[in-house]
C-alpha cells in the first residue's frame, strides 16, 4: 500500500512528465509489486498500464523528514512500472520502519 506522503511525492515528481489523470490512476489503481529496504532507504515498485515504456528519471530534489531523519526521493519509470526510491539525505540513515512514521514532505526543491 502506498502511504500518503509517497502519493504526494509521486504527484510532485511526476507532474510535467505524466498527465494528472495518469498520476491519479497510478496512485489509486497501480499494482503494488514490492518493497525492499536497502539499509539506507527503500524502494517500492508499482505497475500500471498507463505508465510509459520509455525510461524516465524524476529527480527534482524534494526532501522529507520524520523524527529528525531527512530523506530524498527519486522515481524511475520504465516498461509500465514506477520505482520509488527513498534514500538518506543527511547524517542519519533512513530506518526500516520509516514508512510507519509521520513523514513531512518539503515540496520546495533543496540544494
Amino acid at each position: 500500500m502506498i502511504k500518503d506522503y509517497e502519493k504526494t511525492v509521486i504527484s510532485a515528481l511526476t507532474s510535467g512528465i505524466l498527465s494528472p489523470s495518469v498520476i491519479s490512476h497510478v496512485i489509486q489503481e497501480g499494482e503494488f509489486l514490492s518493497y525492499e529496504y536497502t539499509g539506507s532507504g527503500y524502494f517500492i515498485s508499482i505497475r500500471h498500464p498507463d505508465l510509459p515504456d520509455k525510461r524516465v528519471v524524476c529527480d527534482l530534489p524534494i526532501t522529507g523528514e520524520a523524527d529528525g531523519i531527512v530523506c530524498g526521493f527519486l522515481i524511475f519509470i520504465e516498461n509500465g512500472r514506477l520505482l520509488f526510491e527513498c534514500h538518506s539525505w543527511g547524517e542519519l540513515e533512513v530506518p526500516e520502519d520509516f514508512r510507519t512514521r509521520n513523514v513531512q514532505i518539503n515540496l520546495v526543491p533543496q540544494d
